[in-house]
């Protein structure tokens, strides 16, 4: 492949989807009590695919449960931040909550990274 040639699977128009990734801290209060609360790390560009939509009867309730596939752009400082935290962090789109599921570049060629996330929703209400 040409060094800039135009690649239809992987340009930036497809990366339009702004999210939010968030990193777990854990915090002691006064009772010496560890508390887990989610700070911001960084707003990144995205291509959304989902994988899979399910209803699930839970408890008398009606569930749906969402699996998407966040493809990012590679980033070394990304990179690096999936290597240290690896699943024990969250991504945020739109003000919906998703927990990460697995995160990894993708055949270790540094070209994009692909964070698989799975968020709830009750009754109808956004997912959480």
């Amino acid at each position: 492949m040409k060094q800039f040639k135009y690649n239809e699977n992987n340009h930036s128009g497809l990366y339009r989807h702004r999210i939010l990734i968030r990193k777990r801290t854990l915090t002691t209060d006064e009772l010496l009590q560890e508390i887990e609360t989610f700070e911001d790390y960084g707003s990144y560009w995205a291509m959304i695919k989902t994988l899979k939509g399910s209803e699930i009867m839970d408890a008398g309730r009606e569930q749906t449960k969402v699996e998407k596939r966040y493809v990012l752009k590679y980033a070394k400082s990304l990179d690096e931040f999936i290597d240290s935290e690896h699943t024990s962090f969250e991504v945020i789109q739109n003000g919906v909550v998703y927990d990460v599921k697995s995160a990894l570049n993708d055949d270790d060629m540094n070209i994009t990274v692909t964070i698989v996330v799975e968020g709830r929703s009750s009754n109808g209400n956004k997912y959480k």
